[in-house]
């Protein structure tokens, strides 16, 4: 390696905002306000690692700094840019908060600010990973923020924004910095192999962008080490031994096992792929992603971007296994960590996407015949006879048709014929067992009317989300209970008059009032309030 050699992520760093990836909406704020030299004292700029924060707060400090004026287009050759560019500028002062946490640091520093600058225009104080700063070091840099001179512009960077107080966020524009795209990252890298005049396949380069999560440092590092992994090329195989990866049609297999539902196999393969030395984590990742690509696939089957081994997976499968697998899998990279080892957590996880898998379950529950055919009868009678009826969701049934809700003989019948006012109504929610979230609504409603067998019931309006289908069943399976006929109706308004709920509470609150009166008046707690100079807690005192 050459003495000069620079790694990628400095070797092409931009240099001027037009040779930046992405961040157009930060850009082109930027460019706007140094174009019209309408420039705000701080900025702070957040995002993750590897974005640009640190790169877009240098050129920044250039177009400010440029000899030839303030520009969004620094020139980059006179010596106030080429200082900044080698890190030699004395009036652009770099801070790395993580390393410099103090309060007398940073008092040093800002006692420095008042002073003009020594040679350039403005003052440049650029703060990285500013969150990891001292409350004693906010709290000196905020005077400094909020009166600070007119040659003193603040860059500061972090990637937890949550952490800076909000005194201090109030006080300076803020830009978020995004992700890169894949595509973003791929197209950057495909630049840089060309430049570097360098062999390399676009599959590789795709696979580093998708390893770059959203980084464009983290992406240039991996494109340094595989340069280095494969001398002097980038192809599919070196990246793919470097990084642990499973070969795509060895995923593909294994989907088409799983899909087959051939355990044995599947039990072998994963033993093959471990015997291998291949990383079982990235394996099920893989999997993940090949589940994805196959349902969109389905869902979109006229998209001819996928290869035809994914077709024919999708029509291998339904659409809700495939879901089903898509779950499992995601959890599975959760639980695997937790797992004696990554074989057997990958093992499982695939056995659970068979066991789940539709047609292995109908396969399993299909009936066996012993040589007992009366026993075989009676469990089959058996098990249909308990099998609940599914419930139609309906506002409104009728009793006289629902032939699924049978009364019960061992509870009181009450007369419809005395429903007839909210009294009445009141005394029915008192007498009968309503339980749960169904006593609660009714409790909350008023009597409305009660013609013809059809009871309708005014819900209060704030407690409509009581009201669901599960509710009203419980509500009239107890009303047929105990009416031979009743058609229940509920509507929902804004209720004027007392609900029963509300006069019970306005009955405990007098009666802890009477109590708590009860209490101060007992001529014992008088003489120990006197005795003791104190005063009783009214909020402890309860009713029995």
């Amino acid at each position: 390696m050459s003495e000069n050699y620079q790694v990628l992520a400095r070797k092409y760093r931009p240099h001027v905002f037009e040779e930046m990836v992405g961040q157009s909406h930060t850009i082109k704020t930027l460019v706007n306000a140094l174009n019209s030299n309408n420039l705000h004292h701080g900025f702070i700029f957040t995002g993750t690692r590897g974005v640009g924060k640190t790169t877009i707060a240098r050129i920044f400090a250039k177009s400010v700094n440029c000899e030839k004026g303030i520009s969004a287009k620094p020139c980059g050759k006179c010596e106030t840019c080429t200082e900044i560019d080698k890190g030699q500028s004395v009036d652009l002062i770099e801070l790395d908060a993580a390393s410099h946490t103090g309060v007398d640091h940073m008092r040093e520093i800002l006692e420095n600010a008042q002073y003009m600058p020594t040679k350039d225009r403005f003052k440049v104080y650029l703060i990285d990973e500013v969150h990891m700063l001292s409350k004693s070091s906010f709290n000196a840099l905020l005077k400094t923020l909020e009166e600070p001179p007119s040659h003193i512009k603040f860059l500061l960077a972090t990637t937890d924004p949550q952490k800076l107080p909000i005194t201090v966020l109030s006080r300076c524009l803020q830009f978020n910095l995004n992700k890169l795209t894949q595509d973003e990252i791929l197209a950057q890298l495909k630049f840089i192999m060309d430049s570097e005049n360098l062999k390399f396949e676009e599959s590789a380069l795709s696979k580093i962008a998708e390893f770059g999560n959203g980084s464009m440092r983290d992406a240039l590092s991996l494109l340094d080490q595989s340069i280095s992994f494969g001398n002097g090329s980038v192809m599919e195989k070196d990246i793919k031994a470097m990084l642990g990866l499973v070969h795509h049609d060895d995923i593909v297999k294994l989907a088409s096992l799983i899909i087959e539902r051939k355990t044995d196999e599947v039990i072998l393969f994963i033993n093959e792929l471990a015997h291998r030395g291949e990383n079982l984590s990235n394996a099920l990742k893989d999997l993940t992603s090949l589940i994805h690509r196959i349902s969109i696939a389905q869902m979109l089957p006229k998209n001819n971007q996928f290869s035809g081994e994914i077709a024919t997976l999708a029509q291998k499968i339904s659409l809700q296994d495939l879901q089903l697998f898509y779950q499992i899998a995601i959890n599975g990279q959760k639980d695997i960590g937790y797992a004696p080892s990554e074989q057997v957590g990958l093992e499982m996880t695939l056995l659970r996407m068979i066991a789940f898998h539709s047609e292995y379950n109908s396969e399993k529950k299909t009936l066996k015949i012993d040589t007992n055919p009366k026993e075989n009868i009676k469990s089959i009678s058996a098990s249909k006879s308990i099998k609940p009826e599914p419930y139609k969701e309906s506002k409104k049934i009728n009793a006289k048709n629902d032939n699924t809700i049978k009364k019960s003989d061992n509870q009181p019948k009450l007369s419809g014929s005395k429903l007839g006012n909210q009294s009445d109504w009141e005394r029915v929610i008192q007498t009968l067992p309503f339980s749960g979230a169904a006593r609660t609504l009714v409790k909350n409603t008023l009597f409305a009317s009660f013609k013809d067998e059809k009871l309708i019931l005014t819900l209060d309006h704030q407690y409509n989300n009581l009201l669901t289908s599960r509710t009203q069943k419980s509500i009239e399976k107890t009303l047929f209970e105990h009416f031979d006929i009743m058609i229940l109706s509920i509507e929902i308004d804004q209720i004027e008059n007392q609900t029963l709920s509300q006069k019970e509470a306005i009955k405990k609150r007098q009666l802890k009032e009477e109590t708590e009166q009860q209490f101060l008046n007992d001529e014992g707690v008088k003489v120990l309030q006197d005795a003791f100079n104190v005063k009783a807690d009214v909020k402890s005192i309860k009713p029995l």
